[in-house]
C-alpha cells in the first residue's frame, strides 16, 4: 500500500503531483518546493525519453542508478512505493513529483493508478500565455538549454557516475560539456529569433487547450488546486504560501536558484512576430501578445 497522505504526529505525509505541460514553469515550484525542510519534491522521474538516467535532483538519489532505472522500467507501482512514497523522517510533511503530461505516455497504466489514488494532492500548473511556452520549447531545443540554475556547478558534472554514459556517448556528452561551460550571454547572443507557422501555433494552443481539459477531468474529485505561472513570477509569496497551505504545511520562505531564460519581449524573440500578430487579431489568442 501507498502511505496515506493523512499527516499525523509521527510518519505520515501528504503526497502530492505537479501536473503540467512543459515550459510552464514546473522545474521552478519544484525548486521552491524543494527548498522547505518539510517538503520532498522530485523532477521528472517518468521522463521515458531520458534512457541513461531518472531526474530525481533530490539529495541521497544517484540520478544515474541502474537499479532504479530497472525498477521503475518493469514495475513503476513498486518504484513509487519503495524510493518516493516510502517512510519518510518525522519532520517530512509533503512528497510529491512532477508530472508532465506527455510523460504518462510511456507508462502504460500509470496515469489510471494515480488517478485511483483518491488522496493523491493535485498542484496543476498552467501557463496563461500558450505562445511564450511555444517559443520557449523552441528555444530550448535550439540551444539545448532547458533551465539555467546558480546551483548546478562544473564539479557536479564530474562524478564517477557520470563516466559510463560519457564513455558510451562522447559526442553528446562534449556537447552537453560545452553548453554549460559557456557563459550563459554567448547562448544569448548567438540565439536566433524563431520563427513559428500560423498553423504550428493553432495546433500547438488547441493541444494545450485539450490536453489541461482531459487532466482537469482525470484527476475531478482530487483535492485540487489551479496555479499560472505568471502568478508565480508576478505574486511569488501569495502562490508559495497558498501551495504550501494546501499541503498542510505552515508557509515559510521558500527560495530558488533558477532564473528566467527568456524575459524579453516576444517581438525579440519570435522573427515572424508581426505576421503572427496579424494573423491572431480577433481570435481569443490575441492576447498571447505582450
Amino acid at each position: 500500500m501507498i502511505p496515506t497522505s493523512k499527516v499525523t504526529e509521527s510518519d505520515g505525509y501528504v503526497r502530492f503531483i505537479i501536473l503540467s505541460a512543459a515550459r510552464t514553469g514546473s522545474n521552478v515550484l519544484a525548486s521552491y518546493l524543494n527548498s522547505s525542510e518539510q517538503i520532498v519534491c522530485f523532477r521528472e522521474l517518468f521522463n521515458w525519453t531520458a534512457k541513461e538516467y531518472i531526474d530525481f535532483n533530490v539529495a541521497g538519489y544517484d540520478r544515474f542508478s541502474a537499479e532504479d532505472r530497472a525498477l521503475r522500467d518493469s514495475d513503476y507501482k513498486r518504484f513509487l512505493q519503495e524510493r518516493i512514497l516510502c517512510p519518510r523522517p518525522k519532520g517530512v510533511r509533503a512528497v510529491g513529483f512532477k508530472m508532465p503530461y506527455d510523460h504518462f505516455w510511456g507508462y502504460d497504466g500509470l496515469l489510471d493508478w494515480l488517478v485511483q489514488d483518491a488522496d493523491l494532492r493535485v498542484l496543476h500548473l498552467k501557463r496563461r500565455n500558450q505562445l511564450r511556452m511555444l517559443v520557449s520549447y523552441k528555444i530550448a531545443k535550439t540551444t539545448g538549454v532547458w533551465l539555467d540554475d546558480k546551483k548546478v556547478t562544473l564539479a557536479s558534472k564530474f562524478r564517477p557516475a557520470n563516466v559510463p554514459g560519457a564513455i558510451r556517448r562522447p559526442r553528446r556528452s562534449f556537447t552537453r560539456l560545452w553548453r554549460f561551460l559557456r557563459p550563459k550571454r554567448h547562448w544569448q547572443q548567438r540565439r536566433e529569433p524563431v520563427t513559428l507557422s500560423e498553423q504550428e501555433c493553432r495546433a500547438f494552443f488547441e493541444r494545450i487547450e485539450n490536453d489541461e481539459a482531459v487532466y482537469i477531468e482525470r484527476f475531478h474529485g482530487h483535492p485540487q488546486v489551479e496555479l499560472y505561472y505568471e502568478e508565480l513570477l508576478d505574486r511569488r509569496k501569495e502562490v508559495l504560501d497558498r501551495v504550501q497551505s494546501f499541503l498542510d504545511i505552515e508557509p515559510r520562505r521558500l527560495t530558488v536558484t533558477m532564473r528566467r531564460q527568456n524575459p524579453e519581449h516576444l517581438r525579440e524573440l519570435l522573427a515572424n512576430y508581426d505576421e503572427l500578430f496579424e494573423a491572431f487579431q480577433g481570435t481569443p489568442y490575441a492576447a498571447f501578445f505582450d
